[in-house]
Formats: structure tokens, sequence, C-alpha cells
């Protein structure tokens, strides 16, 4: 049904994928990793604790490789700074009330 919020949500997801140029396997694993704790009766606080560290080393490993004689001072800042996630467009695809 198109205009729904379903597949508003969709589309969401669907251009999220496109932007990180990956096609997650398991969509309802997906929709729960992105939904805010005020709306859903699931918990997703553990897929966010573990997505937080991977999110982490993602960013810290880019780093690294992008700036290799920066000091590891200077990886923190940058780290601090990043803001991987509202680059590649994922707080259009949060869901929340």
């Amino acid at each position: 049904m198109a205009g729904s919020p379903n597949s508003s949500t969709e589309e969401a997801l669907a251009a999220l994928e496109e932007r990180l140029g990956h096609q997650f396997a398991d969509k309802v694993l997906l929709k729960l990793a992105l939904t805010h704790a005020s709306i859903s009766a699931q918990s997703n606080e553990r897929l966010e604790f573990l997505g937080d560290r991977v999110l982490g080393l993602i960013v810290a490993e880019r780093l690294s490789a992008d700036y290799p004689a920066e000091s590891e001072g200077g990886l923190a800042v940058r780290l601090n700074a990043a803001r991987l996630a509202r680059k590649r467009g994922m707080p259009q695809a949060l869901r929340r009330i």
C-alpha cells in the first residue's frame, strides 16, 4: 500500500542499504536495530550496545588507515568527531515516535 507508514519504512530501509552499499539479510533484525526504544515493546539495547562497538571499531580502523602518521591522541580526537551515521543517512532510517 503506497504511502502507508510501512511502505515509508521499507523505502527508508532500502535507501539506507543503497547508501551503505550493503543488503541486510535479516530485515526484521535491521528494523529492530533501527527502532527507538520508546516505540517498541522489544528491547534493542543489547543490539545498540554491540552496534556501538562495531561502528567504533570500523571508524577507528578507517581513521588508522587514512591517517597513518597521526598520534593516538589525534586519532582519538578524530574518532570522537566522526559523524559516520549522519553522513550515511542513518538518522532518516531511525524509527521513533
